[in-house]
């Protein structure tokens, strides 16, 4: 039986578990029994959340129509598995999970969160009578929902924070004031309840009664004090408590809601870092010599504000990853010097043009083979180069990464016999025996590689052709990318045009399939972003050769596109070309296809318009 007087937050599953039904499969109801459960719980200071697997939208209508949607804090509604998102949750919420009980009806989603969190309390829908039984008898000692109030808080600036490029830009940000107050014994009941309560910020673990505490507070050998707590999103209250003999602190701890703020070293250093006994784990360890520069600094705040509006370009970090679409884009950014790029490029020994570099299965490679796997890959494939194998999407910590996702729909995957890699090439089976001889003379697209019969032969019998890549299968890899970059970074894919082209329609499919799952995966995520080539075309006439080489014109709509992520990302101004380069990129190429038998290329008029253009384009490096 769970007992909620060592509960703080319950997370419900809502399908056949909140209410009765699956809300994929059509209507539900909800018992009354439960939504009056959740009212009472909040009012008994026991924080409800989510974690359903469920399209977010008409989840949230629906709780919102059976009026109990805003007593849920950090809802988490997606198809994504549980046991992580759990796990992400309580680190958000600075919870613990011996404090926090899991409610499903599937054993296999309760088996996977004792899995990541093996000290969570768990349960299906059968121990909530029980839990009515309980909270019908449970003091109602949170009338005003404050705690509900502070989740709410802890919520809005976690959603904020993501628009920062890093941590101390946020907290400067944020405008936190903390004051210590000395008058304790007006606060003893809530300075015992923080006593009795806090763990992971408890520095000291000493649980004494509310008369011990008393004694203390009266006894004039102690400095003793309470710490609030306000900043920009709102007021903590009383956060954190002290009791100093001496040069020694008998008592030292704080609320989980200041967890990441470093309101505790803050105070460490106000009391000229004392003499203190840690005991037992705790979340945040102290040093003596810091001193948060963030706290109490609404000057400094508004100045780093200011200095950050002011940054330019360098100060971000951005990759990108993919063909041409991103090196003609680049050329309409303004410092583009400083992003890192991994494009399309050409061997300098033997011409081979590398171009799947950017592809989801050479992408996961770099993260996921050995070394001696991509020694073997460049050994088994002509078509790689083993300098694709090194880049640095995983290795650095990048704020943005736009990663091109044309490729996916173009190329084809082979998957090597008993084993777990696979790799990318062209759109023609390379095991096919039928396409060698096409292969041979140079019929396919062949990337300037040589293929012989020898080598596709040899190919075949070590690898298969697996297809295109499915949305379900990019859907995977961008869940993998999440949890194997950086927390602080943004994904942002462009997706490739359908609209205006006459050319090969399963192609076109292809793209449309792949684009509607990015774009489905990228509502409940918000670290990944995307940009769609199909609003950066205007007509058909935007098309040169193929559906994934554009105009000047695309590129260059493609570019204000990015330049907007990476404002939204940093918080940086970025500035672009002015639209008048756009007028002498295409003018040059209207005289490049076919204008020069109006003016000749050995005309003045011909080489002063390229003089200007080579210029201004040279200004722009």
């Amino acid at each position: 039986m769970i007992d909620l007087k060592s509960i703080k937050l319950i997370v419900w599953d809502l399908d056949d578990t909140f209410w009765s039904g699956t809300l994929s499969e059509g209507d539900v109801v909800l018992p009354h029994e439960n939504a009056d459960l959740i009212v009472k719980l909040t009012d008994c200071g026991i924080i409800n959340s989510i974690c359903s697997k469920n399209d977010f939208e008409p989840t949230k209508q629906r709780l919102q129509e059976f009026g109990v949607w805003d007593y849920f804090v950090f809802p988490s509604i997606s198809w994504d598995s549980k046991g992580p998102i759990l796990k992400s949750k309580l680190d958000k919420m600075a919870l613990r999970p011996v404090n926090v009980l899991f409610l499903d009806d599937n054993p296999s989603n309760l088996g996977e969160a004792l899995h990541y969190l093996p000290e969570l309390n768990v349960g299906g829908p059968e121990i909530i009578k029980d839990i009515i039984t309980q909270v019908n008898v449970c003091e109602p000692k949170d009338i005003a929902h404050k705690r509900l109030k502070q989740y709410k808080i802890l919520e809005e600036k976690d959603t904020a924070s993501k628009s920062y490029s890093n941590s101390e830009d946020f907290l400067y940000d944020s405008q936190i004031q903390v004051s210590i107050h000395n008058d304790c014994i007006n606060q003893v009941d809530r300075i015992h309840e923080l006593i009795l309560r806090s763990n992971q910020l408890n520095y000291t673990k000493k649980r004494i009664s509310k008369d011990e505490l008393t004694l203390i507070l009266q006894d004039s050998d102690y400095d003793c004090g309470y710490v609030t707590v306000t900043d920009r999103f709102g007021d903590y209250g009383l956060v954190g408590f002290y009791a100093k003999k001496g040069n020694k602190l008998e008592h030292f701890l704080f609320s989980c809601r200041t967890m990441g703020q470093k309101i505790e070293q803050w105070v460490y250093a106000q009391l000229n870092f004392p003499e203190l006994e840690v005991v037992g784990e705790v979340r945040t360890i102290l040093n003596s010599t810091e001193c948060p520069g963030w706290i109490n600094c609404q000057n400094k705040a508004k100045t780093h504000v200011d200095e950050t509006a002011q940054k330019d370009l360098s100060y971000c970090n951005v990759l990108l990853k993919g063909p041409c679409d991103m090196s003609h884009a680049k050329v309409y950014i303004k410092h583009s010097g400083v992003f890192d790029t991994e494009m399309t490029y050409v061997t300098p020994a033997d011409g081979k043009i590398i171009d799947m570099h950017n592809h989801s299965v050479f992408i996961e490679g770099l993260y996921k083979w050995t070394e001696q796997d991509k020694n073997d890959v460049a050994k088994d494939c002509v078509f790689v180069d083993p300098d694709m194998l090194r880049g640095s999407f995983f290795t650095k910590n990048y704020d943005v990464i736009f990663l091109s996702t044309l490729i996916e729909s173009d190329f084809l995957i082979y998957h090597k016999k008993g084993t777990e890699i696979n790799v990318a090439f062209g759109g023609n089976d390379l095991t096919d025996s039928n396409n060698w001889d096409h292969y041979e003379n140079g019929d396919y697209y062949s990337g300037g590689n040589h293929f012989t019969k020898e080598f596709l032969s040899d190919f075949s019998e070590k690898y298969e052709n697996v297809g295109f890549t499915t949305p379900e299968k990019y859907v995977t890899f961008l869940k993998n990318c999440l949890q194997w970059l950086p927390s602080s970074t943004t994904l942002c894919l462009i997706l490739g045009a359908t609209q205006y082209y006459n050319g090969n329609a399963e192609l076109v499919q292809r793209h449309e399939n792949l684009n509607k799952a990015i774009v489905e995966f990228a509502k409940t995520n918000p670290r990944i972003k995307y940009v769609a080539l199909d609003d950066c075309i205007h007509d058909s006439s935007d098309y040169v050769d193929n559906i994934n080489h554009f105009s000047s014109r695309v590129y260059y709509n493609l570019a204000q596109k990015m330049i907007l992520v990476i404002q939204q990302v940093t918080g940086v101004k970025i500035r672009s070309f002015s639209s008048k380069i756009l007028f002498f990129d295409r003018l040059i190429l209207k005289l490049r296809q076919g204008l020069k038998k109006i003016v000749s290329a050995d005309t003045g008029l011909y080489r002063m318009l390229k003089a200007i253009y080579n210029k201004i384009y040279k200004n722009r490096q």
